[in-house]
């Protein structure tokens, strides 16, 4: 018996050391995930020499549902002393199409999961060597775990499949950058709150208020306890002449977090505006501007003249305007 037990002992370790280990993309799958997706009606737009860019970013854009085509991106993203693209104009050309850009964190899930959202991925790749670059813009359209590979858009070729191990290489020596664009109002599989905040910022300079707010909005809804979600929806209200709802956002920012000098200096701005200078005053008395860096400490520095000037003409505060924004 003794015998038998030791055989049957040593032909389990036997199997269990045969047992197969997840593959790459086994093991970036989200929870839940489908194992094998492709976004087949992703646009694509063959690149002409040296602009992969441009025809990588118009497939994303129009993915997204702006009609866009490469020859209208490559005057804003392609630079001909460096014959390509540099990622910081990839980044910034969506938001000319009322579109967020967001940077993917730098994992293979990530990328994942924004397929599982219908949403295909702009990546950059380095074919060659650290010391001899030659960069490369695809968007990754799909996935499959049993066979371990991805579905890509690159170059002139429509469907173009690549191992995950080749695809994590190129895209390592890449610093792993990616993208997806987001329309107004959505938020990335994989939103991460700073990643996301800073996107809404940057798009917030050259958007339209209305895209603005919604894209705060979001950040409002999945993030309540942000206060610069609630100063970025803030700021986005008050462009659209929205002044109580600005005042709300300001004021609850500050409840979260009332060292929010930047947010006071607003809701005091906005105050003023709402014929309330006094409840204006109140609020710019409690910032330590000698504290404060320019420009925000330049942007106090004017209110507070703004507000002195309205309280030298003796303008008192309009009792139903200052009661609707206590609320």
């Amino acid at each position: 018996m003794t015998a038998i037990r030791g055989a049957a002992l040593a032909t389990c370790l036997a199997l269990a050391g045969c047992a197969a280990q997840p593959t790459m993309l086994e093991s970036a799958l989200p929870e839940g995930a489908q194992r094998s997706i492709e976004l087949a009606d992703t646009p694509f737009f063959a690149q002409k020499k040296m602009q992969c860019g441009p025809a990588a970013l118009a497939e994303v854009l129009s993915a997204s549902g702006v009609a866009v085509t490469p020859d209208a991106l490559a005057p804003f993203v392609f630079v001909p002393k460096r014959g390509g693209s540099l990622q910081v104009e990839m980044e910034a050309a969506p938001r000319g199409h009322s579109r967020l850009s967001y940077r993917l964190a730098p994992a293979l899930t990530a990328i994942l999961a924004e397929l599982g959202a219908h949403r295909p991925v702009l990546v950059l790749h380095n074919y060659s060597l650290p010391l001899l670059p030659r960069w490369h813009y695809a968007v990754v359209i799909g996935y499959d775990a049993t066979t371990e590979k991805l579905v890509l858009r690159s170059g002139t070729t429509r469907r173009q499949t690549m191992s995950a191990r080749q695809f994590v290489r190129f895209w390592d020596r890449a610093g792993r950058w990616a993208i997806v664009t987001l329309r107004p109002g959505e938020l990335p599989a994989t939103a991460d709150r700073a990643r996301y905040l800073e996107s809404a910022a940057a798009f917030e300079r050259v958007a339209r208020p209305e895209d603005a707010a919604r894209a705060f909005d979001a950040a409002v809804n999945r993030w309540p306890d942000e206060p610069l979600a609630w100063v970025g929806r803030g700021t986005a209200r008050y462009a659209q002449r929205d002044l109580q709802g600005a005042a709300r956002d300001y004021f609850e920012a500050l409840r979260l977090d009332g060292s929010e000098s930047g947010a006071r200096n607003n809701l005091a701005m906005t105050l003023l505006e709402l014929g309330c200078p006094h409840a204006a005053r109140a609020q710019v008395e409690t910032i330590a501007k000698d504290a404060l860096a320019d420009p925000l400490r330049a942007a106090v520095e004017d209110t507070r003249s703004q507000i002195a000037a309205h309280m030298t003409a003796s303008i008192s505060d309009d009792p139903e305007s200052c009661r609707a924004v206590g609320r």
